[in-house]
């Protein structure tokens, strides 16, 4: 369910920083900041992609989130909380920069805490800068629609939790590959009637909780006095997270591989001790 929901958002995210990109050939935060006023429509359906990633009702990717709270327990709520808060923050600060012009003018000194993309090789050589790009924008807002409709559609819910059974259904693999049966019932079965999946007003609280937690973060950002000493605080521990974030997808990439190298690795080595303990 998450996947789903969450995916539509993104991908519709991705699309209107591709207008921002057509537009002005920049992504950057910092170096567009108040510059794309004159495309409110753009900025609208980013901050709504941003609340969406943050859990907000009835979005697939909110109730999503809400079922994997409630299956994960109360003791992990806080985490489900502050990541929400964190993801979304930044993605509405930086709409509200670019499409806004809120908070300080950016700096021209070192980036500090925060990453910046001028530096980057331009992907677009003559933007077009005009207002009126429909086709460009229908796109990520059938996408943050899909992501609604799964969320909101009970149907959908449900088609997407039979999946899920199917697809955690181990007694069933060996059935479906034998053509027969295991244990005497049918592949994909399932071992226990599920609940209907949707909304609870636990899910819907939370959600909304999480949805306006992102103004925190990005209120921060945005307005906090860069001399104060939680801002001095807070940069000592971005700053060394921020250097390990080049920004090159080709660094995301290497450490990607070599992180998935790895613990295939560990996980073959703990399959090999296995078998040489069971012989």
């Amino acid at each position: 369910m998450y996947v789903a929901g969450h995916g539509c958002a993104k991908a519709a995210l991705f699309g209107l920083c591709g207008v921002l990109l057509d537009q002005y050939g920049s992504v950057d935060e910092h170096g567009l900041h108040g510059k794309a006023r004159a495309h409110r429509a753009v900025g609208l359906l980013f901050a709504l992609g941003a609340l969406t990633l943050a859990g907000l009702p009835p979005f697939g990717a909110g109730l999503g989130k809400a079922l994997g709270e409630e299956a994960a327990g109360h003791a992990l709520l806080p985490v489900f909380l502050l990541t929400s808060a964190v993801t979304g923050g930044a993605l509405l600060r930086a709409a509200a920069r670019i499409f806004w012009g809120a908070g300080r003018p950016p700096r021209t000194g070192p980036a500090g805490a925060e990453t910046s993309g001028e530096g980057k090789e331009p992907e677009v050589r003559e933007p077009r800068r005009s207002a009126h790009h429909p086709p460009t924008v229908v796109v990520p807002a059938v996408l943050l629609l899909l992501g609604l409709l799964v969320g909101a559609v009970p149907a959908l819910a449900q088609s997407l939790g039979h999946g899920a059974e199917l697809f955690t259904d181990q007694a069933g693999y060996p059935a479906a590959a034998g053509g027969g049966t295991a244990g005497g019932r049918t592949p994909g079965s399932g071992a226990v009637e599920r609940a209907p999946l949707g909304w609870t007003a636990a899910g819907a609280g939370l959600g909304l909780a999480s949805a306006a937690l992102v103004c925190l973060p990005a209120g921060a950002a945005l307005w906090w006095p860069s001399g104060a000493a939680p801002g001095r605080r807070a940069s000592a521990v971005l700053v060394p997270l921020r250097r390990l974030h080049s920004g090159l997808v080709g660094d995301y990439l290497a450490w990607l591989v070599g992180d998935y190298l790895a613990w295939s690795a560990v996980g073959m080595a703990a399959l090999l001790l296995a078998v040489a303990l069971q012989a």
